[in-house]
């Protein structure tokens, strides 16, 4: 029998090779070699196994890094884990690419279920990191614990807009101002 981590697997490996469009209860159980019935014991919906996948997708991404190690500065430590977020020169056009192709495709009016799901998943998943890294500075009093959900969303607000600029204008993407424009503002949020 399958478990939910082999399932989560299959489908990435499924992903990798098709595509989030192939994402589907069917297209798993099948890359799994299982039946659609034991994939819905541990997914019932098909929003269930977009999210897993898409949780684990993004969590193999984002890592805490040194988030924990208070006798490191809070502002670097925040700033070393949103960089994860900004791709590195070798990677930026496909990448940056890649999130664009999923915006729009799952952004247009008839896009399909599963990649409105993904692209929600991943963005649920990319706000629990976030919110995760500034609760970790919270409980060592580096930040209002009521400031965490507002500077989470401000961060990937910042982050979000980042790679539209970088999507527009491709010939004025610039990663070091990019990286600066982002410890300006860890550094703002700090310092309050």
């Amino acid at each position: 029998m399958s478990t939910r981590e082999e399932l989560v697997r299959a489908a990435l490996r499924l992903v990798n090779t098709s595509g989030f469009g192939a994402l589907s209860v069917r297209g798993v159980a099948r890359e799994a070699g299982v039946g659609a019935t034991t994939l819905r014991h541990y997914f019932p919906s098909q929003a269930a196994l977009h999210l897993a996948v898409t949780t684990e997708l993004v969590a193999s991404l984002l890592t805490d890094l040194a988030i924990e190690d208070d006798t490191e500065d809070p502002a670097v430590r925040l700033y070393d884990c949103l960089l994860q977020f900004l791709p590195e020169p070798d990677q930026e056009i496909s990448l940056r690419d890649n999130w664009f192709d999923l915006n729009c495709s799952a952004l247009a009016p008839n896009a399909p279920a599963t990649l409105r799901n993904v692209l929600k998943a991943g963005h649920e998943a990319s706000v629990a990191a976030v919110r995760r890294w500034l609760s970790t500075l919270a409980a060592q009093g580096h930040l209002a614990d009521e400031d965490v959900d507002d500077q989470a969303a401000h961060l990937l607000a910042l982050i979000n807009g980042l790679h539209l600029c970088a999507v527009i204008e491709p010939e004025r993407y610039d990663l070091p101002r990019e990286k600066r424009l982002l410890q300006w503002h860890v550094h703002q949020l700090l310092t309050r």
